[in-house]
């Protein structure tokens, strides 16, 4: 039976911060939920990767749910999939490791999650952020001087359990316990989000963007930060 994942438990994050699992013209398929502008959304898939739907709704369904719905990948690659708890809640799990991309298409254009233009041109920090959303999230803290994300907390037995009314709080300070790479790795976000800190979001391929008001009456834009430092980020979960 598939275990608890003990890495980060997206909760609370928008239907653009998501993949998804949807039935359309006789067969499962990838989606994404994209942004066009102007209150316009547009539900892209990647009808090629039966892979990821046969996997997603396969853990669901040996979990007693059923087919269909949201899951996510992490920086890591992890698929990660929520399924209903029975309790109102969901309940997170590790299914496989992302093997190749998605492949998105709106009106012609190729919709990439790396950090690139259409022209193949590579995305500069500070610029916006153009591509789909999924993502996982994470806390620059106020001061800008930490990265922290918040998860249920698990027990440590084997199969995990939920440990119920509890969350766990990590931070990227207590992890490395090296100042300077704390600093190296809050750098690029608290650039471009300020001492007042704020939510970003981490994709599969290490592409950190995040949420700002630009001040120009338009509203909210995503906002390119920069890719991840492997070697001054969190470590990856254990996956059994």
């Amino acid at each position: 039976m598939p275990k608890l994942y003990r890495g980060v438990w997206p909760q609370n994050v928008s239907r653009l911060a998501k993949y998804g699992i949807r039935y359309h013209e006789g067969a499962w398929a990838v989606a994404v939920l994209y942004e066009v502008g102007s209150g316009l959304r547009y539900l892209a898939l990647d009808k090629a990767r039966d892979d990821i739907a046969d996997l997603v709704n396969g853990l669901k369904q040996a979990l007693g749910s059923g087919p269909g719905g949201a899951f996510y990948v992490n920086e890591h690659r992890h698929v990660i999939v929520p399924v209903n708890s029975g309790d109102g809640t969901s309940h997170y799990y590790f299914a496989d490791y992302l093997r190749g991309d998605f492949t998105f298409h709106f009106e012609g254009t190729l919709l990439s999650t790396r950090p690139v233009h259409p022209n193949g041109q590579v995305m500069k920090r500070g610029e916006r952020w153009i591509g789909p959303r999924p993502g996982i999230p994470y806390v620059l803290a106020a001061g800008g001087t930490d990265i922290y994300y918040e998860t249920p907390a698990l027990t440590d037995s084997d199969p995990p359990t939920v440990r119920p009314m509890m969350t766990m709080k990590v931070k990227l300070s207590q992890v490395l316990a090296n100042p300077a790479l704390v600093r190296k790795a809050v750098g690029p976000v608290a650039t471009i989000r300020g001492f007042e800190g704020g939510r970003f979001y981490v994709n599969e391929h290490g592409a950190m963007f995040t949420p700002i008001d630009q001040g120009d009456e338009n509203g909210i834009d995503y906002v390119y930060c920069g890719t991840i430092d492997r070697a001054t980020w969190f470590p990856e979960s254990p996956t059994s």
